[in-house]
C-alpha cells in the first residue's frame, strides 16, 4: 500500500507543465475540489489579494470568470464571502477586546481596517446579487393606488392589484 505522500508524488510527477497565458499569467483550469478550496479559504477571512494567483489558485481573471460562467460556484463563493466578512466581524471585537495602552494605535488601525473591509463587503452584497445569479437584473414593480371612502366618509388608499380587485393599502388606517 503506497502512502499519501508517494500518491501525492506520483501524481505530481504525471502533471502536466503549467500553461501559461500570454500576459504570463497561469492557466487553472476549474474543477469541484479546486472551487470548494477556493470558497473554503475565503470563508475563514482571508483576502482573494493575498491567495490568488498562489499555490495553484486561480487569477483574478479567472475567479471572475468562474464567478460569470458558473452559477453554482458563484453562490457558494458568495456565501463563503458572507461566512468571511462574519470571521472579520468577530476579529474586530475580539482585536478591541484585547487592546492594551501599548497596542492601541496599532489595533485601532487594524480594526479599521477590519471595519472597512466588513463595511466594503456588505455594501457590494446590498447593492447587487450579480454574484449570486450569475447576472445583474433590475426588477421593477409598478404598484397603482387609488382614493377611496369609507362609509362614514373618511378618505383611504387602497393598492389596486393585478386582477383588478382594491385592497386596502398597507399602513392605511382602518
Amino acid at each position: 500500500m503506497t502512502t499519501r505522500s508517494a500518491t501525492i508524488a506520483a501524481a505530481r510527477a504525471k502533471a502536466k507543465p503549467v500553461r501559461r497565458r500570454k500576459d504570463g499569467s497561469r492557466v487553472v483550469r476549474y474543477s469541484e475540489a479546486l472551487a470548494a478550496q477556493v470558497c473554503e479559504r475565503i470563508a475563514r477571512g482571508e483576502v482573494w489579494s493575498r491567495i490568488g494567483g498562489t499555490e495553484g489558485m486561480p487569477d483574478y481573471s479567472t475567479l471572475f470568470y468562474w464567478r460569470r460562467n458558473r452559477p453554482d460556484f458563484a453562490e457558494a463563493f458568495a456565501l463563503a464571502q458572507a461566512a468571511g466578512n462574519e470571521v472579520r466581524a468577530d476579529e474586530v471585537v475580539a482585536v478591541s477586546r484585547e487592546t492594551t495602552a501599548e497596542t492601541l494605535q496599532r489595533d485601532r488601525l487594524h480594526v479599521g481596517s477590519l471595519k472597512w473591509h466588513v463595511a466594503r463587503a456588505d455594501g457590494m452584497a446590498a447593492k447587487s446579487a450579480t454574484w449570486i445569479s450569475g447576472k445583474r437584473r433590475l426588477v421593477i414593480r409598478i404598484r397603482e393606488f387609488e382614493r377611496a371612502w369609507r362609509a362614514d366618509g373618511t378618505p383611504y388608499v387602497r393598492e389596486i392589484t393585478a386582477s383588478g380587485e382594491a385592497e386596502l393599502a398597507e399602513g392605511a388606517a382602518e
